[in-house]
């Protein structure tokens, strides 16, 4: 009996100073009555560029529409024309909707911790300390793990992105003037990555956003102009091409058009947090 109570203290001793770190309302759903209180906190942030609704929508549309669009017919090769279509379209409302909940959960757990921003990786470390116990002793390995998910998936699109526009750019080069080997555009275009790399307000990489995206949607408007001209028979298009093939098409889609990891800065810069969650 006197262990049963010592251990009974024990836990409740450790569930104080936990919630003494991390205060949890006894109410964890979020409401309209809590709506104001939600923009006190998010409005005690530091941001010296805040961004607008124009700012934060042309930066979603980059962070999640990129060049991997371009690889896209190689996807619906891998995949067939019907899992292709069906895969993603289903692929896509599964993102949103992630997206969505990440920013609801982000909200939800600076209400709980009384904290003006939480990072992507914040956000599963704040859910996992104000979860169950088991979880609670676990926050900091789940923090951990996802930053190293996150790493390797941002290094990745990095890497493709950077060897795609140098091996386009050289083909274009050797088209017309002369033929240089592809390391070179590697070190010409590293200038011009860096130059952007050291602008740090999102409120002024708005302009090379927005023209990477015009530029974007020309060459796809293009492409598709010269693609859908003498268009084989659909009867001679594979509907499914195989099992083998569909990780090449998986891996091909959701790096075309996903980027939960940019909703989060994107949330904590804009001045409209609320317009965040909105359908569009």
């Amino acid at each position: 009996m006197a262990a049963k109570m010592a251990h009974s203290m024990k836990s409740e001793e450790k569930q104080r100073l936990l919630d003494s770190e991390h205060p949890v309302p006894t109410n964890s759903v979020v409401d309209m009555e809590n709506v104001a209180a939600d923009d006190d906190l998010l409005g005690n942030r530091n941001i010296e560029h805040p961004t607008s609704n124009f700012d934060t929508m042309v930066h979603l549309l980059k962070g999640n529409i990129g060049t991997g669009i371009l690889a896209m017919p190689d996807a619906f090769r891998n995949a067939g024309w019907v899992i292709g279509l069906f895969g993603t379209l289903t692929m896509g409302i599964i993102c949103t909707h992630c997206m969505h909940m990440l920013v609801e959960c982000s909200r939800e757990l600076c209400r709980r911790t009384q904290t003006p921003s939480l990072s992507f990786a914040e956000v599963v470390e704040a859910a996992c300390r104000t979860g169950p116990e088991f979880l609670q002793r676990k926050a900091k390995v789940a923090k951990f793990i996802l930053n190293i998910f996150l790493f390797i998936t941002q290094m990745g699109f990095c890497c493709v992105y950077y060897v795609f526009v140098a091996v386009n750019l050289q083909e274009v080069v050797k088209h017309y003037f002369v033929d240089l080997p592809v390391y070179w555009y590697f070190v010409f275009l590293m200038v011009p990555l860096v130059l952007l790399n050291w602008v740090k307000s999102l409120k002024y990489l708005t302009p090379a956003s927005l023209f990477a995206s015009i530029v974007m949607s020309t060459g796809l408007i293009i492409t598709f102009f010269y693609m859908l001209q003498g268009l084989s028979p659909v009867s001679t298009i594979n509907a499914f091409s195989s099992w083998g093939q569909l990780p090449l098409y998986f891996g091909t889609a959701v790096y075309a058009f996903e980027g939960i990891g940019v909703v989060r800065v994107l949330h904590f810069q804009t001045t409209q947090t609320l317009l965040f969650l909105g359908d569009t």
